[in-house]
């Protein structure tokens, strides 16, 4: 049985301008979805708003606009961002930042709100239910960041690296929260290190999002958690035979980019000598990163597959599921996680019908969930993107999009690998990835050896023949046409080589000398005008006035070390 741990909240969300986007009143980076409701998360008692909305007949009017339902002074249609009333289904509101709640009188301090908001709580949530730590044989260990100055962009990843104990085996059974300012904190994850002597943070350092060497997740916070509870039977193991030391990554999210703000937060692990009859978990990840989410959308859906070829390589035999949650950002609007097996549904592992980032649900399985060797798990994500005005992306960002899911599973020894993560690149999979599978046609793995001929004749053509000031070069013609029409350039798998050739300098100088000539639209030129368009110079040598061919070979070799975890790993 699935057992989620919070309620969903209503569906009326559309109808209202902004009501996704409302800002919780007195606890910085929350929203209060249920903008009709003394629940922030929806249901219940309805809100001085949700009760005009009601008498309203469920629908915006001008009427409900120009009213002050809470009584702060300001009209419901100037908090919810449409001042003139006119916003109807469908449209992207006139504003859609600084979002206020119309059913709680602001500033909660004023005179003329007191009475007003007694069922608005400005507490966060606190972890006051696991009895695991209560057991006499409990440690704790806080790892925390030493106080720093955050710094003033709207979005930083910092690490901090710790040792951790390892005199015996131990499993960490509760993780909890330690908040030092709410103000700018998106979440935090505590990551295993595989390697003993990866790069070892003495200090908070900007990082971005976690390297390949530190990734197995032992703990974690986001925003509307206090921590988790493993219980008696299952942890994560530390010490001699587990993780000896582990990497604190911090999202600091600071859209108003404030200098000022200082913070020192972090975890506190609740871990205990391990024993035999407990088993050890492991955080599998799911999902979508090949998202492309185009404004004004009421329902934009993103499908991720781990197939069940992936389950049958990483799994050497049948896992547990003790729990699985879902992670999205703000447009996210549900989401849910499958479980197929020949082609039948066997169970969902997830399935937030409404969901939100704020309040995240922990979908609990009793009994423990089997999952076996051949298996396919498919993450779909559902997106609302009308309170946007632009195209929005998978990225680190907040105003970024995210389509995760985060399966407890257990034990860790039927593992075939180290390092199992079986998130999909549009219809690719990171298995097939892995394993260097052609894909489509396209042997990429090849195609992305330095010493590839190919990739060393495509480079150098490039380089000779196309510029990058957007002057369309008659020899250029028809080198773009050839490399475009090859299937590692076509379809997803063109998505794919493309999005790791824009990760660095170099391969945004191919992408670049590539749209020089669209294959769609090329323009037209004389061989006259081609000798001042000429941004190289390619006398003496093939590879002369090209340096950044060997900076590109130096690329895609780091891209296949990037994407590949091999053999070695294995336990």
């Amino acid at each position: 049985m699935l057992v989620p741990v919070s309620n969903a909240y209503s569906g009326y969300q559309e109808l209202i301008p902004n009501a996704n986007n409302v800002q919780h009143p007195c606890i910085p980076n929350y929203r209060w979805p249920g903008v009709g409701h003394e629940n922030r998360n929806g249901g219940g008692t309805r809100n001085i708003f949700g009760q005009d909305f009601a008498n309203a007949g469920h629908q915006w009017t001008r009427s409900l606009c120009l009213q002050d339902s809470d009584g702060d002074g300001r009209t419901n249609g100037e908090e919810l961002g449409d001042p003139s009333c006119v916003w109807s289904e469908g449209q992207v509101p006139s504003r859609t930042f600084n979002i206020t709640h119309p059913g709680v009188c602001e500033p909660l301090t004023d005179a003329k709100c007191l009475g007003k908001n007694n069922f608005v709580s400005c507490q966060l949530e606190s972890f006051d239910n696991c009895n695991v730590i209560k057991n006499t044989d409990i440690r704790t260990l806080d790892l925390r960041f030493p106080t720093f100055s955050v710094p003033a962009s709207e979005t930083n990843y910092v690490c901090m690296s710790f040792d951790l104990p390892q005199d015996q085996d131990y499993h960490v059974v509760a993780d909890q929260a330690i908040i030092n300012n709410s103000n700018v904190l998106h979440h935090m994850l505590l990551y295993g290190c595989d390697d003993v002597n990866s790069t070892f943070y003495s200090t908070p350092t900007l990082c971005g999002m976690s390297g390949s060497v530190c990734n197995s997740i032992i703990a974690g916070w986001t925003v509307g958690q206090s921590g988790s509870c493993l219980g008696d039977n299952v942890g994560v193991r530390i010490g001699v035979t587990g993780y000896k030391k582990a990497r604190l990554e911090i999202h600091y999210n600071n859209p108003s980019m404030v200098s000022t703000y200082r913070d020192s937060s972090g975890l506190r692990l609740y871990y205990r000598p391990a024993r035999s009859d407990v088993q050890d978990l492991y955080t599998l990840m799911t999902g979508q990163t090949m998202l492309e989410l185009p404004p004004g959308q009421a329902r934009v859906e993103k499908v991720g597959v781990c197939k069940g070829s992936c389950t049958s390589l990483l799994f050497k035999q049948p896992v547990y599921l003790m729990s699985a949650i879902n992670h999205m950002h703000y447009l996210g609007r549900s989401m849910k996680i499958e479980l197929y097996r020949n082609g039948i549904l066997v169970a969902n592992l997830t399935d937030d019908e409404y969901y939100s980032y704020d309040s995240p649900k922990t979908h609990d399985h009793y009994p423990h969930l089997q999952i076996l060797p051949g298996d396919e798990i498919v993450t779909k994500c559902v997106y609302n993107t009308m309170t946007s005005k632009r195209w929005v992306y998978f990225g680190e960002a907040t105003s970024d999009e995210m389509c995760l899911g985060f399966l407890s599973i257990y034990p860790k020894s039927a593992l075939n690998f180290a390092k199992t993560l079986c998130v999909a690149k549009s219809s690719l999979s990171y298995c097939e990835l892995a394993q260097g599978t052609p894909l489509n046609g396209c042997d990429w793995k090849k195609l992305l050896t330095p010493t590839n001929p190919e990739t060393v004749r495509i480079a150098t053509d490039l380089y000779k023949n196309c510029n990058l000031d957007g002057f369309c070069r008659p020899e250029c013609k028809e080198i773009v046409r050839n490399i475009s029409s090859s299937p590692c350039f076509q379809g997803d798998t063109g998505k794919f080589v493309k999005s790791y050739l824009a990760m660095s300098k170099e391969g945004l100088d191919i992408l670049g000398r590539l749209q020089s000539c669209p294959v769609s639209s090329v323009q037209n030129c004389t061989v006259q005008q081609c000798p001042n368009r000429c941004d190289v110079d390619i006398s003496g040598s093939a590879y002369a006035g090209a340096p950044g061919v060997s900076q590109v070979s130096s690329y895609l070799l780091v891209v296949l070390l990037v994407i590949s975890w091999s053999l070695s790993h294995k336990h």
